[in-house]
């Protein structure tokens, strides 16, 4: 069995700040997305006092930080495109007004976005997503 990649939970006072909230959760029409109130997909929740997890997944020296599993899904989602969309393509499907330069692919190093790297990141992702989903039970079925 091959040997998860190193991660682990961070927590902070706003999911915000994780690199693909804004990218992955979209405000509502009308609304800011700093100060919004609903989003699509729905934010994260705070896990009690501690504030908001933060999962951390590295993977071949870089450091993927994501507060929610629809940026996880996302991530792999894109990653896993061949060939991988230009960020001028990926901003402009998100309506609001940040640029290219901005998105969270254009802040990867280029060495995590070759295709051979990529394919790693996203197995990398995976099993680390794999080994936290709850386990399906077959009662009932």
């Amino acid at each position: 069995m091959k040997r998860l990649p190193r991660h682990w939970v961070e927590h902070t006072a706003d999911w915000r700040t994780a690199p693909m909230a804004y990218w992955v959760h979209v405000e509502a029409e009308g609304e800011v997305w700093s100060a919004a109130t609903q989003y699509s997909p729905p934010a994260p929740v705070p896990d009690g006092a501690k504030g908001f997890s933060l999962l951390c997944i590295e993977s071949q020296g870089f450091v993927f930080v994501f507060s929610s599993t629809p940026q996880l899904e996302e991530a792999i989602r894109v990653l896993s495109l061949v060939p991988l969309p230009t960020t001028r393509r990926l901003s402009a499907a998100r309506r609001g007004g940040h640029g290219p330069n901005s998105h969270w692919l254009s802040r990867l190093p280029g060495s995590v976005k070759s295709p051979k790297a990529r394919r790693r990141a996203v197995e990398d992702l995976q099993s680390v997503w794999r080994s936290l989903a709850p386990k399906q039970t077959s009662r009932g079925a």
